[in-house]
């Protein structure tokens, strides 16, 4: 008689992906959570509060619009970061003739 245990072993390491797929999806889901709490908390604060985090109060209102399926701090931190970036610098175009003096105001 023999016995043999690979369809038990299949079952199991079945039954241990599944499991961390479960486990990862309730993770993201108490994430989620945990990140529209902090938005909520971020509403509740005046606007001079919100002006030295660097947002606006029309910011936080327009990502609690969100879906829940969707982080609503990203949108957040890439707002304050596009306000926070310095403007590009000036360009400044000095076109020189071959003899190296500077050439003005004339056009190709």
């Amino acid at each position: 008689m023999t016995i043999s245990y690979a369809p038990l072993y299949g079952a199991l390491s079945l039954a241990f992906g599944y499991g961390r797929k479960a486990a990862q999806i309730v993770a993201r889901i108490v994430t989620l959570w945990i990140n529209r709490r902090a938005a909520y908390r971020l509403a509740e604060l005046d606007d001079r509060a919100l002006k030295d985090i660097g947002l606006t109060r029309s910011d936080v209102e327009g990502v609690l619009d969100l879906p829940f399926r969707q982080d609503p701090t990203l949108p957040l931190v890439h707002r304050r970061r596009a306000r926070r970036q310095p403007p590009p610098p000036a360009v400044s175009l000095r076109v020189a003739a071959r003899n190296g003096r500077a050439v003005e105001g004339r056009g190709a």
